[in-house]
């Protein structure tokens, strides 16, 4: 009786979902050839490679958060730290369709490469930087590599486990954050980030780590690859295209190398990413630049950049529903439950970024923490999420449904938002921070944890790399545009409460200084007044984003209900199991290639 009821319960959460003809891509067709080739251990050897990224990875964003601050000041440019992230967040969104279709197009592990080497490259910028430009110019390239990395093991880790089981894997892979939490102060100290130089070493180390990490698994996947290659066992995957070819012997038409670089610049739609890339960096870097800027608002460049971000907007959208051959967000996806699952996290990231861009500065200023225990305080939120999305991939496995547990989330996310708050309005104590972030992420992880399944749950396998990589950027834009707000809100009130509150003890030139630099700003006197100075400023950006983030309660009402089942997603009859033996069976159902 049970089962009957979670069949009807599947059938009636599918509802919204328009049929349509889907062809897949080459790289997907490769992923699920590897079912053929992973077979019990192998399956393990794989997992066991990413193990090893998630430790290495999780290391590596445990403690080069901290460093950003460091870097910045240590170039008396911290109020730039707006900008940086509002830059960092649009590009690194903007590469995520990008190598979201060349995943699809080549394979999972070609796109992993081009990411690690990206990583590696924007690391060594900024290691070595001689100026803040430098640093900017280095965090765009590792923003790029970072999200390379963590939308292809994401893309991987859904390809190869069923619904029931997604959430609980995508949390155990994140679980490494707890563990290298509680050693990432040690390291900070260990290289006295703080000081000039010191947090040189800090982004230095991960250039050799991340790669070495990460070449296990390369070495795995591409091994698997070419292995199902030799066996024929891509003709012999659910892909309609790969069968016609076997059928009637079509060969793909051989191209020139200019040839072939017009044509996927075309499949990857590159014209209307960088559209979109260019149009969202020139309408909201100016909130981060304008302070600087000569004449502020009135500043020409300040203005033509809106001007001409606007135009480059409008311009992105007659591109994507007129003109492009394979628009960014085809038709095909709009499904209701992926555009809630958007607007959840595009509102989450938009409140979260708001309060979040410069809270670990703010508090590095108002508490008397030593740097070990700064480290530790900075990383709470992040292993609260992976620690909660764990629990919440049990619960998913438990109930196989996700809605309601979303929806109890964003509800305690906006009590956590509350504190924070609070926390500005005098009531810093160390219980209020600390549950602050504890109950943001409790929220936050039942809400993320919702709005990925439901996504990835909505589409068939072809698109799931695409709405894994959509769902990101529309998040990025969203932190994106919170960043911006913040670095306006920053740079424009904490000069005057600055001036308000010291500017009859200290001159210009040292609130300048206090400005720049928030390891000035903790040493300097009269230090309760600076602190009322900070306070003063954080309240003007903690009280929007407290407001902004009860709007996703709205949306996480309308998002359908799936039945989290042993399928790959809830639209196909694809069946994701691990075999214990080495045999060349099927392991998946036929595909109905509809949605």
């Amino acid at each position: 009786m049970s089962a009957d009821l979670h069949s009807l319960d599947e059938k009636k959460s599918v509802s919204d979902v328009e049929p349509v003809v889907v062809d897949q891509a080459n790289g997907v067709t490769r992923i699920e050839a590897l079912y053929r080739v992973f077979t019990g251990w192998k399956i393990w050897m794989l997992y066991g490679s990413l193990a090893v990224i998630s430790f290495v990875y999780a290391l590596s964003s445990s403690t080069t958060y901290t460093y950003e601050a460091f870097a910045a000041s240590s170039f008396e440019s911290h109020s730039l730290i707006g900008a940086i992230s509002v830059a960092t967040s649009i590009i690194g969104g903007v590469s995520r369709p990008f190598i979201a279709k060349l995943a699809d197009l080549a394979s999972r592990p070609a796109a992993l490469s081009i990411s690690v080497f990206l990583y590696a490259l924007g690391y060594i910028i900024v290691a070595a930087s001689k100026t803040i430009g430098a640093v900017a110019a280095g965090q765009v390239l590792y923003a790029m590599g970072n999200t390379g990395i963590d939308l292809t093991v994401t893309v991987i880790l859904a390809d190869i486990t069923s619904l029931q089981y997604r959430s609980l894997f995508l949390g155990l892979y994140s679980m490494s954050f707890v563990i290298t939490t509680f050693v990432s102060g040690d390291i900070s100290t260990g290289i006295s980030a703080n000081t000039l130089n010191g947090w040189r070493w800090g982004y230095g180390m991960f250039i050799i780590l991340v790669p070495v990490s990460i070449g296990p698994a390369l070495v795995t996947l591409f091994w698997a690859d070419r292995k199902a290659k030799r066996i024929g066992a891509p003709s012999l995957s659910s892909s309609s295209h790969s069968r016609r070819q076997q059928i009637t012997g079509e060969q793909a038409p051989s191209r020139s190398i200019i040839e072939l670089c017009v044509h996927y610049a075309r499949v990857m739609d590159a014209f209307g990413l960088l559209l979109l890339g260019t149009s969202c960096s020139l309408l909201l870097l100016p909130f981060s630049l304008y302070t600087t800027a000569q004449n502020g608002w009135r500043n020409p460049s300040l203005i033509a950049m809106f001007v001409v971000g606007g135009i480059l907007l409008i311009s992105f959208f007659v591109w994507e529903l007129k003109m492009s051959e394979h628009p960014i967000m085809p038709k095909r996806i709009l499904n209701r439950s992926f555009v809630c699952s958007v607007a959840i996290d595009f509102m989450y990231y938009l409140s979260g970024d708001l309060t979040l861009t410069y809270f670990s500065s703010y508090v590095y200023v108002v508490k008397d923490w030593s740097l070990k225990d700064y480290t530790y305080f900075s990383n709470t939120l992040t292993v609260g999420l992976c620690f909660f999305g764990f629990c919440v991939g049990i619960v998913h496995r438990v109930t196989h449904r996700y809605k309601y547990l979303q929806l109890t989330g964003l509800g305690i996310r906006i009590i956590g938002q509350g504190l924070i708050f609070l926390a500005s309005n005098g009531n810093k104590s160390d219980a209020v921070l600390v549950m602050s972030q504890i109950l943001t992420s409790l929220g936050g992880a039942c809400s993320v944890m919702g709005s990925q399944v439901a996504s990835q749950a909505s589409v068939p396998h072809q698109d799931l790399a695409l709405v894994i990589s959509l769902l990101s950027l529309w998040t990025s834009v969203g932190g994106g545009i919170g960043s911006a707000i913040a670095a306006a809100i920053w740079d424009n009130q904490l000069p005057k409460n600055l001036d308000k509150y010291v500017g009859n003890t200290l001159n210009a030139t040292q609130r300048a200084e206090i400005f720049g630099s928030i390891t000035v700003a903790r040493d300097s006197e009269p230090r309760a007044e600076i602190i009322k100075a900070y306070d003063a400023t954080a309240r003007a950006m903690f009280l929007p984003a407290l407001v902004l983030s009860c709007l996703p309660l709205l949306a996480g009402l309308l998002t359908t209900n799936f039945y989290l089942g042993n399928t790959q997603n809830a639209v196909e009859d694809k069946e994701v199991r691990v075999r214990g033996s080495g045999t060349d069976e099927e392991v998946e159902g036929e595909s109905k290639t509809t949605v």
